[in-house]
């Protein structure tokens, strides 16, 4: 994680798995890389269901990037603060 004057950068080593895209991750599509946490996820989260957390934060705060850069093998999500 990087914090810059005016956005934060979430920086996760790994592309995007298969056939993801950073669209269908905006739409809710999620491909599970840990079947036990993936199963077990809604005892141990509070979370509404799988794959939508990216939407809801979306809707909720619109400023944020995804990068998916598949020859360095990363994926970024840029939040940027609103001025």
């Amino acid at each position: 994680m990087f914090i810059f004057d005016n956005r934060v950068e979430i920086i996760s080593p790994g592309k995007l798995r298969n056939t993801l895209s950073v669209e269908n991750i905006k739409a809710g599509t999620s491909n599970a890389r840990n079947s036990i946490l993936y199963t077990n996820a809604r005892y141990l989260l509070p979370f509404i269901g799988i794959g939508s957390g990216i939407p809801r934060a979306l809707s909720l705060y619109p400023k944020i990037d995804f990068v998916n850069e598949t020859d360095k093998e990363l994926f970024t999500a840029i939040i940027y603060r609103i001025i």
